[in-house]
């Protein structure tokens, strides 16, 4: 879980005001490390996990860089409802309060109607932002396509990597204007991120598309927040903001290169596509504090003796380059035929991650189900993962870490499945529970 005592503690030492810092060093600050469930593996092969942990040292920044940040918000006719505008407009005038004359802040508002409010500009004049922010109405229907991508324009305008570029794109409704299709907004936000902007996506109320919201996220490399009360919008938007001053490394991913023979199955939870000899995992931006966990599936062929099954290493950007070094790793397995010895050396720690990362796959088919209307079946596919953690060997040879995490993420789907089988708002549970699982794959519980 990613803490941000340090931020708050950063902030009541130098505040939210004064000079921009300099990029902090992220070498020496952050570690890459993988570790296999079956260090020693029989001959035959097999499948395993390969856990890679990525953490960031907690460290108090002497100044925060400078944001470069677009907000851009949904003023549809929806918005009117329970005064989500309302509580939006006075969210953005307190994160005005918080940024700094080194800060850029656009905002762009959309209905069928995209507008440029306040284009790119450095944070000077207070009182002339705050009154554009309260002239916002609500009208309109929903072309959040339109508005995500001039959100990225405005960016990309003052784009400069010592800054933290980030667009926040919030909605409460379904994109039925523009581009609508989810695999071609995807492409748009990767292709945003490769130029190290960053996208974070909030969902407002039970109306908007889930999906397309922890998707843009995703391709994004920001964060994705589920709203359920538009009271809560200011608290979000000042987390994000606490994230954003923490940043110690943009546009992230682990570059990981197999042994030879050896099958790439499944990353859970991560963006990852093959590039050259590569596969390389999308992280998004990391933060100071920040741990994250990343699953890998592989299938291991037959062998003898020591052989490499995976090698990684950690790129992100650094000013205006490309870092080319980085922390790296290197997995190997031992083969043998004695089983006592794969048993005595499985690492149960290992296989707890992977289990219950396992398990948030099985709650994503389980709400797919939901989408579909079949609420037995998404019950059903909890409950079976559910049981199959209690059931796991790691719930009692694994660490104590090992056998919290599985127990929590236990209790997790228990809940989950009083939600979907209860009476519940359908919608309602959809999303909490998407956003619950979303936390427990990126380690934000």
């Amino acid at each position: 879980m990613r803490t941000f005592a340090v931020v708050l503690l950063g902030i009541l030492v130098v505040g939210w005001t004064g000079v921009a810092m300099s990029r902090p060093p992220a070498d020496g600050v952050i570690t890459l490390d993988g570790r296999l469930n079956y260090p020693y593996l029989s001959s035959s092969g097999g499948r395993m996990f390969l856990q890679l942990s990525v953490s960031a040292r907690d460290f108090i920044l002497p100044e925060r860089r400078p944001l470069n940040l677009c907000v851009v918000l949904d003023r549809s006719g929806s918005m009117a409802d329970e005064r989500k505008i309302d509580y939006a407009k006075k969210a953005l005038v307190a994160l005005i309060d918080q940024l700094n004359s080194k800060d850029i802040l656009s905002v762009v508002i959309y209905d069928d109607v995209v507008e440029v409010l306040c284009d790119a500009q450095h944070v000077r004049n207070k009182s002339r932002l705050k009154r554009q922010i309260q002239g916002i109405e609500p009208r309109g229907s929903t072309n959040l396509g339109g508005g995500m991508i001039e959100g990225f324009r405005q960016v990309e305008y003052r784009l400069d990597r010592e800054y933290v570029n980030r667009v926040v794109l919030l909605s409460d409704g379904l994109a039925n204007q523009g581009i609508t299709d989810p695999g071609e907004l995807n492409r748009i936000a990767r292709n945003y991120r490769s130029r190290s902007i960053a996208l974070t996506t909030m969902g407002v109320g039970l109306e908007y598309n889930e999906n397309l919201m922890v998707g843009l996220s995703e391709s994004g490399g920001g964060n994705y927040y589920f709203i359920e009360s538009p009271r809560n919008l200011a608290s979000i938007i000042r987390n994000e903001l606490n994230a954003l001053s923490c940043v110690v490394a943009t546009n992230a991913t682990i570059e990981l290169t197999l042994g030879r023979n050896v099958r790439l199955v499944n990353v859970i939870g991560c963006e990852h596509r093959m590039e050259s000899e590569h596969h390389v995992i999308q992280l998004g931006d990391l933060y100071a504090s920040d741990d994250r966990e990343i699953t890998v599936e592989l299938e291991v062929p037959e062998g003898a003796g020591s052989a490499v099954v995976a090698e990684g290493s950690l790129r992100y950007d650094k000013g205006e380059s490309r870092a080319t070094k980085g922390p790296m790793f290197s997995a190997r397995v031992q083969y043998t035929r004695d089983v006592s010895t794969i048993e005595k050396h499985h690492d149960w720690d290992v296989q707890a991650k992977g289990e219950v990362a396992t398990s948030t796959e099985s709650v994503e088919r389980a709400m797919k189900a939901l989408d579909e209307g079949r609420r037995e079946d998404a019950a059903k596919e909890i409950a079976v993962a559910k049981q199959a953690l209690s059931a796991s060997p790691a719930a009692v040879n694994a660490s104590g870490a090992g056998q919290s995490a599985l127990r929590d993420q236990a209790d997790r789907l228990g809940s989950y499945e009083e939600m979907v089988s209860g009476p519940a708002d359908a919608r309602q549970a959809k999303k909490s529970i998407q956003y619950r699982n979303y936390k427990t794959q990126k380690n934000k519980d």
